[in-house]
C-alpha cells in the first residue's frame, strides 16, 4: 500500500503541470500564499458541497416525499379497508351467484321466498308473502351489511300484525 502512495506521489510530482504549480505557488509572497490555501480551501468545500452535500440531502427529500405519498396511501387504503374486506361480498365472490347468497341467508333467517327472478341489472326481484316483519327486515339486513348486496326497491304491505308482504329488488 506504501508503495502505490509512493508511486502516485512521484508521478504527480514528473507531471509538468503540478511542477508549474508549485514553483508559481513557491514564488509568492507569504500573504499570497495565505490567500491561494483559503481559496483552495473554499473551492474544495464548494466541490464537497456540489458533489456530496446538496445530491445527498435532495435524495432525503425525494425518500421523506415518497415515505410521505406511501404513508398517506396507506392510511387511506386503511380508512377504506372495510369497503374490501370479507364482510362485504358481490355477487361475483366465492360463496356464488346473488341467487344462492339470498337463498342461503333465507333459510338460515327462517325466511320463506315465495317466488324470484333475475333483475336485467344483475340483480334479483323477490316476493315474500305473509313474512313476520322483525325476521325478514333482520334477512334483509344481513344480506345489505355481510354479504353486500343493496336494496334497490321494496315494498311493503302489512297482512295483519307483525306479518307483511314484501316486493323487493336486490343488486349486488
Amino acid at each position: 500500500m506504501d508503495n502505490v502512495i509512493t508511486q502516485a506521489k512521484q508521478q504527480l510530482k514528473s507531471n509538468a503541470a503540478i511542477q508549474n504549480a508549485v514553483n508559481w505557488y513557491e514564488h509568492l509572497a507569504p500573504r499570497d500564499q495565505k490567500v491561494v490555501k483559503g481559496l483552495t480551501l473554499v473551492i474544495a468545500l464548494a466541490l464537497v458541497f456540489s458533489w456530496i452535500w446538496a445530491p445527498s440531502v435532495s435524495s432525503k427529500d425525494k425518500a421523506e416525499k415518497r415515505f410521505e405519498s406511501a404513508l398517506s396511501f396507506h392510511e387511506k387504503m386503511k380508512s377504506n379497508a372495510h369497503y374490501f374486506s370479507g364482510s362485504k361480498q358481490s355477487s361475483g365472490n366465492s360463496n356464488g351467484s346473488i341467487l344462492s347468497i339470498v337463498n342461503n341467508t333465507a333459510k338460515a333467517k327462517g325466511v320463506q321466498l315465495k317466488r324470484f327472478e333475475p333483475d336485467g341489472n344483475g340483480g334479483l326481484r323477490i316476493w315474500l308473502d305473509q313474512v313476520s316483519f322483525d325476521s325478514s327486515i333482520d334477512w334483509l339486513e344481513l344480506l345489505e351489511k355481510e354479504k353486500g348486496l343493496k336494496v334497490e326497491q321494496i315494498s311493503l304491505d302489512k297482512v295483519k300484525p307483525g306479518i307483511v308482504n314484501i316486493r323487493a329488488t336486490l343488486t349486488p
